[in-house]
C-alpha cells in the first residue's frame, strides 16, 4: 500500500500542477494568437505580389514595409503571452526575414 502524502506534499504537488497548467494555457493562447495574425502576416507579402503583376511595384514595397510592422508586433506579442522577455536580438531579425523571403519570391 502507497504511503499517505502528508499536507506539505500535496501542496508542493498543487503548485506544481498549476504551474504546468498555466504553461499549457499560455502555448494554447500563443497559438491561437499566431493562428490569427499568421493570415495577415502571409497575406501582405501575396497581395504584394499581386500589386507587382499589375504594375504598382511601389505599393507593394509598402506593403512590405508594413510587414516589417506586423511581424514585429506578432513576434513581440507571442513572447509576452508565452512569458518570455518580448524582443532580444536573434528574435528581432524574424520580422526582417519574412519581408526578405518574400522580395525574392516576387522579384527572384
Amino acid at each position: 500500500m502507497a504511503p499517505t502524502p502528508r499536507p506539505s506534499d500535496r501542496g508542493t504537488d498543487h503548485a506544481a500542477e498549476l504551474a504546468a497548467l498555466n504553461r499549457v494555457r499560455r502555448r494554447v493562447a500563443a497559438i491561437g494568437f499566431l493562428a490569427v495574425v499568421g493570415h495577415g502576416v502571409i497575406a501582405l507579402p501575396v497581395v504584394a505580389h499581386h500589386l507587382v503583376a499589375d504594375g504598382r511595384t511601389s505599393d507593394a514595397v509598402i506593403l512590405l514595409v508594413v510587414t516589417v510592422f506586423v511581424t514585429l508586433v506578432a513576434v513581440a506579442v507571442t513572447r509576452s503571452i508565452l512569458g518570455r522577455p518580448p524582443l532580444t536580438p536573434l528574435w528581432a531579425l524574424v520580422p526582417l526575414a519574412v519581408p526578405a523571403v518574400a522580395a525574392v519570391w516576387i522579384w527572384g
